[in-house]
């Protein structure tokens, strides 16, 4: 079940906060002017030496700092001239603390491969091991989610989010480990952090959220069956493909 974007030798590049503070330094020694267009992602990730999806995180950042804007098919622009010891509030509703990595999140790269690396052995345990209330809980969530993604008025996403997060707690919790649960529900809470609903603003729409829901279904049917190996895998496909469309959108 190896993916080459998910299982990979570990990376030593610098975490997405510290390449948002060198693309600080960066934009800080090119003295382009407010208003002004930055370099394009393909200079900037030769000018850091970094990946793109670990640049464009890195942008994400300072977007949400008020310090650019990133106006697709368009390019980067510099919005507030920020001083490299800056740790005032940006702008509105931006964060008070810097560049505080404990308020924007964790990278979602690695909240993907840490799912990946945990998930696929609580699915093949829930096949073995899962109560027939615990079965029925986790086709509701399957229920919950094709109801919201069929209302009508679908304003948000919310109940869409809260139902998908319920599927994979509800799944972990058939293990037994409060721990095992706190941090599946830790890594779900992510989607909240400023990082996260940034990137999830981008790539959830109708068609990935069918997808995932028929996922959701593949994992159930092979957990119903009792089949440890087609539950694992279809974990693996399910984790694999929600990477897939994530990489979509940062590189």
């Amino acid at each position: 079940m190896e993916n080459a974007s998910l299982i990979r030798a570990p990376d030593r590049a610098r975490g997405y906060m510290h390449i948002a503070e060198a693309l600080r330094e960066e934009i800080h020694k090119m003295n382009v002017p407010i208003g002004g267009r930055l370099p394009s992602e393909r200079e900037l990730t030769q000018i850091l030496k970094v990946s793109r999806p670990s640049l464009r995180e890195a942008l994400i950042v300072l977007e949400l700092q008020g310090e650019i804007e990133i106006r697709v098919g368009s390019g980067i622009y510099l919005k507030r001239a920020a001083a490299l010891d800056d740790t005032a509030q940006s702008a509105p509703g931006a964060l008070d603390a810097g560049l505080d990595a404990s308020v924007m999140g964790h990278s979602p790269k690695d909240v993907s491969q840490l799912r990946y690396f945990l998930e696929g052995g609580v699915a093949a345990h829930a096949a073995r091991f899962i109560s027939r209330e615990q079965l029925k809980e986790l086709g509701a969530t399957i229920s919950a989610m094709r109801k919201a993604l069929d209302a009508k008025d679908r304003s948000s996403d919310q109940p869409l989010a809260d139902a998908d997060r319920q599927f994979h707690v509800v799944l972990s919790s058939v293990c037994g480990n409060r721990l095992l649960t706190q941090t599946m529900e830790e890594l779900f809470d992510q989607r909240y952090t400023p990082i996260g609903g940034s990137m999830h603003r981008l790539f959830d729409n109708h068609l990935v959220w069918g997808e995932a829901i028929q996922e959701h279904q593949d994992i159930y049917d092979a957990v119903a069956d009792r089949d440890p190996l087609q539950a694992q895998a279809a974990m693996y496909r399910h984790l694999n493909r929600a990477h897939a469309r994530l990489m979509a959108v940062i590189g």
